[in-house]
C-alpha cells in the first residue's frame, strides 16, 4: 500500500528477500489479497484484503466467546465441587 499499487494500472514489480516473506507473499497471492497483473507485477486488492480482515475478526470473536463460555462452565463446576469439599 505504501507504493499505492491498488489497481492493475498501478501494479508494481515485487520480489521477496527472505523465505518467510516468500511464504507470506505466496499465501496472499493464493487467497487473492495480492493480484498478479502480468509481467511479474502485482497489486493489492483492497476488497479482498478487507474481507480477509473481517473474516479473521469474526473467527477471533467466536474463539473469544467459546473461551469465555468454557471458562465460565469450568469455574462453575469447580466452584460447586470446591464448596462441597470446604463444607465437609
Amino acid at each position: 500500500m505504501a507504493q499505492h499499487a491498488l489497481s492493475p494500472e498501478d501494479a508494481i514489480n515485487f520480489s521477496t528477500t527472505t523465505a518467510a516473506d516468500e511464504k507470506i507473499f505466496a499465501r496472499m497471492v493464493q487467497t487473492g489479497i495480492v493480484r498478479d497483473a502480468g509481467r511479474k507485477r502485482y497489486y493489492l486488492d483492497l476488497a479482498a484484503y478487507d474481507a480477509n480482515i473481517e473474516r479473521r475478526r469474526r473467527i477471533g470473536v467466536i474463539a473469544a466467546i467459546a473461551f469465555a463460555v468454557t471458562l465460565a462452565v469450568l469455574s462453575m463446576a469447580f466452584y460447586v465441587d470446591g464448596s462441597s469439599i470446604i463444607l465437609r
